[in-house]
């Protein structure tokens, strides 16, 4: 096996294709294993200059698939919804005949599949504690229902297809040559073992970004520095509008659609969509949808959904209940008893409750389901089949009032098959992997946003899990911690030729910082962009109240981020005394602030005035009484940051920040915050000697304090000392517009829950 090591946009696919070109120029057949998303990509890039016969482009999946076909060893599939009741039925035998929840059966099927994605046996599991044994046990009982059905899942192809090319024993399709592997960060052990058997018989090239586990490098490519630019935008919808107007401007200059991409975060996508129709961009969503998504798959989940929660958008969603939705709509009702009243008060309520009777399985749960999807006429053909197919897995499990959130669940299980149509492509990070462009906007670059999502499995502990570099030498799971958003982020930054990275400064819930690995150095602002939406071209200008310049005093670091948001709100509300509403966990953190430390008598104090926290204060006692409360520095000449709680132990500074009970994400909780890293730095840079490194905990109250950062702070590390030299660099630059005392309002989303804006009047301006 030849593996071509090379980072992001250092041209392996262009050399990959070549060598398929010259193998396709010998009459030979190609096999190209890429990412799902990818197939389509390839094709364009291998027919640029003409046809190609004898190039295939399928998924490791398909690969396995037709090996085994060829050598008749084939089994029925067992699909991922198929799996997930398979899991649910195995943990209702081995909980005793408790029916789990879908949510429940759906943790076990993907732990199932990791072990069996990387060839782990039951057997070979670490059971360090309870749910880790319940685990082997579920997944053992999986395994011999699945065999007991004559079936194989996903992972079984992959086994089956490595024991036989293990084997030798094997026959290849007629004329296949070579085998390309592109588009993947990583490898598992098993598939690395597929592709070192295949190479005995044919030519295989695998590219990947660095070195993996054991394996050598064959060829080696460098780096080329993508085109890369950087704006910063007032907000996400000023954000959104500008990169609309940008696509609408290429195209109109005669780029072609599918040189063009968008990349966001998936929560951000749906209104990237929604203004793409007021400005006619073909902006074309590329994520994979479920049957919950079709509109067949929609009014189904609606009916099975109907009994538990009624709302307007379910009943709307059925034409027979459409007078009864219109109703609870304009009165703003849901819940089955409200409705109830209403389609009594309507003269509806024999109708409705003909309805819920309707809705409730019989003692045959299959007999149901047909019944109901026979009485949906818009339900029919293939689609019914299928909806079919998962009443049938869920009734292996449930029955009764159950079996309606089973087999919903199962439907929102079942992904279709798409082939979006040509357009700019709307991609989130995935699907932006494996595939380039000549430009591509990445938008909402900020802090936290675009993550791999590495996280401890609720089954196995990290510490029972073995490092990467010795996965393909011994049997087990790979650690969850690898730090693999470096490659995704650097991944992203080269996803083009010219890359165009925008973030907004702020949303309607905080200042966002821009991440690190993306936006490097202060962008400018948003460049100016025709107009690109008959919305925009509007004529007059507002009026705007301009405000003469006041003495607003001093202001902490926290403060002048509250300010920059908005300086009208911030000097209005300082002026009449507005505060946050008085919760009896902050007016907790007020009084250990005001403590700064702790005696026996105020700790006692303490717990009789919050006897709600009483426990968790007995429980930390000694950590509690080691720290300083209400720490403020500098003590005089720059602005202060406060801190709630603070610790010195050997030139290793700890700061406390509590949070609201349940805070459970401290990087979510402190991203956009100023005060703590502002203080890390500036403990750092002037007190070098007595402070060598910071530690920056969040600590929810009746909950353990977090460290925010995997390793105490230094000026040494890069990624955060740019991160304290922004907050450095805002905090001075916002200093002086407040010393200046600019109280200008600042309209946008903030207005929409601004207690003072009918003093203001500029939110509709915003």
């Amino acid at each position: 096996m030849k593996l071509l090591v090379g980072p992001p946009a250092s041209g392996k696919t262009t050399r990959l294709l070549e060598r398929a070109q010259e193998t396709l120029a010998q009459r030979k057949r190609v096999w190209w294993i890429g990412l799902p998303h990818q197939r389509a990509y390839v094709y364009r890039r291998a027919t640029e200059r003409g046809g190609v016969i004898g190039l295939e482009v399928m998924s490791f999946q398909r690969a396995y698939y037709r090996l085994l076909t060829s050598n008749y060893g084939l089994k029925p599939i067992l699909t991922g919804p198929g799996r997930v009741a398979l899991v649910g039925e195995a943990l209702r035998e081995s909980d005793g005949c408790r029916l789990p929840g879908p949510g429940e059966a759906r943790l076990f099927a993907r732990a199932v599949a990791e072990a069996k994605r990387f060839g782990v046996r039951p057997e070979e599991i670490p059971t360090s504690d309870l749910e880790a044994r319940r685990f082997v046990q579920v997944y053992r009982r999986y395994e011999e229902l699945k065999t007991a059905w004559g079936r194989w899942d996903y992972d079984d192809f992959r086994l089956e297809a490595l024991r036989l090319v293990d084997s030798g024993k094997y026959a290849l399709e007629d004329g296949l040559e070579l085998l390309v592997v592109d588009g993947f960060r990583e490898l598992t052990p098993i598939e690395v073992g597929f592709l070192n058997a295949l190479a005995r018989r044919i030519q295989v090239w695998v590219a990947l970004p660095e070195v993996w586990g054991n394996l050598e490098a064959s060829e080696t490519l460098s780096a080329r520095d993508p085109q890369v630019r950087t704006y910063r935008a007032p907000n996400p919808v000023s954000e959104a509008r500008w990169v609309l107007r940008s696509i609408k401007r290429d195209l109109a200059e005669g780029m072609n659609p599918l040189d063009l991409a968008v990349v966001a975060p998936e929560n951000r996508q749906a209104a990237l969509l929604t203004l793409a129709d007021e400005y006619g961009v073909p902006l074309v969503e590329q994520t994979p949808k479920t049957a919950a998504d079709t509109p067949e798959g929609r009014l189904l989940l609606s009916l099975l959904e109907l009994p538990d929660y009624p709302t307007p958008s379910k009943l709307l969603a059925i034409p027979e209940l459409l007078p009864l939705g219109r109703a609870a709509l304009e009165r703003g009702l849901a819940g089955r008893e409200p409705i109830g009243r209403l389609a009594a008060e309507l003269g509806l309520a024999d109708f409705w409750q003909s309805w819920m009777d309707r809705l409730e399985p019989g003692p045959d749960t299959l007999r149901w389901a047909r019944g109901l999807l026979d009485s949906l006429p818009q339900i029919h053909g293939a689609r019914r089949e299928l909806l079919l197919e998962r009443a049938k897995e869920a009734g292996r499990i449930a029955s009764g009032p159950n079996f309606r959130p089973w087999w919903a669940a199962l439907i929102a299980e079942t992904y279709e098959p798409a082939r979006p149509p040509g357009g700019v492509a709307l991609l989130t990070p995935i699907l932006a992997s494996g595939t380039r462009y000549k430009r591509l906007y990445l938008t909402y670059a900020v802090e936290g946003a675009y993550r791999v999502g590495e996280r401890e499995d609720y089954f196995i502990p990290e510490e029972d899990r073995i490092a990467l570099e010795t996965l393909l030498g011994q049997i087990g799971l790979p650690r969850r911690f690898q730090g693999r958003d470096r490659l995704l982020l650097a991944e992203l930054r080269a996803r083009a030729e010219e890359v165009i990275i925008t973030y907004p400064e702020a949303d309607q819930e905080r200042q966002n910082v821009p991440e690190p690995a993306l936006v490097q150095g202060r962008a400018p602002r948003l460049a100016a962009v025709p107009p690109g939406s008959a919305l925009e071209v509007g004529e007059g200008i507002p009026y705007r109240a301009r405000l003469s310049p006041l003495t607003l005093g001093n202001a902490t670091v926290e403060e002048l981020r509250y300010y920059e948001d908005c300086p009208f709100r911030f000097w209005i509300e300082r002026r009449l005394g507005i505060h946050d509403p008085p919760l009896w966990w902050r007016n907790l953190v007020r009084e250990l602030r005001q403590l700064q430390r702790l005696s026996e008598a105020r700790f006692e104090t303490l717990k009789t005035r919050f006897a709600e926290a009483a426990g968790w204060l007995e429980r930390f006692r000694e950590r509690l009484f080691s720290l300083t409360f209400g720490l403020a520095l500098p003590t005089q000449g720059e602005p202060q940051a406060r801190i709630d709680a603070a610790l010195n132990r050997g030139g290793e500074v700890s700061l406390y920040t509590f949070s609201a009970p349940g805070t459970v994400e401290p990087k979510e909780f402190l991203r956009g915050r100023w005060s703590e890293l502002w203080l890390a730095g500036y403990l750092l840079e002037r007190n070098p000697r007595q402070v060598r490194s910071v530690r920056i905990l969040v600590w929810p109250v009746l909950g353990e304090p977090v460290e925010a950062y995997e390793a105490p702070i230094t000026l040494e590390n890069k990624p955060v000392k740019r991160q304290i030299d922004y907050r450095a660099m805002k905090v001075q630059e916002v200093l002086e517009r407040f010393r200046k005392g600019d109280v200008n309002p600042n309209p946008g989303f903030r207005c929409r829950e601004c207690g003072v804006r009918d003093v203001c009047r500029e939110g509709k301006i915003g």
